[in-house]
């Protein structure tokens, strides 16, 4: 069973650019935002069952140097993935 999810990433001090760069890496992870608000990141992965997603998450993503905290929201429903770049506005 596929499994998609948002993840909020909580960075400390100045490891946004790095911790981004580093996530863009990570296999599984299709796209990362640097975003304004409660969080510092947004990613968007996917994984092949739940135990795999948690495993991207605990041993990879919370790995990254400067992650502090995530906050994974498991995709219930989605028509179509989110683009990696700006839209064509």
């Amino acid at each position: 069973m596929s499994v998609s999810a948002f993840i909020l990433v909580d960075v400390t001090g100045n490891h946004t650019k790095s911790a981004f760069k580093t996530m863009t890496r990570i296999e599984g992870v299709k796209s990362v935002y640097a975003v304004t608000g409660s969080h510092d990141i947004i990613a968007y992965i996917e994984a092949g069952s739940v135990e795999e997603l948690s495993d991207t998450v605990i041993s990879k993503i919370r790995g990254v140097d400067g992650v502090t905290k995530t906050i994974t929201s498991i995709v219930l429903n989605l028509s179509s993935p989110p683009t990696t770049g700006p839209s064509g506005a």
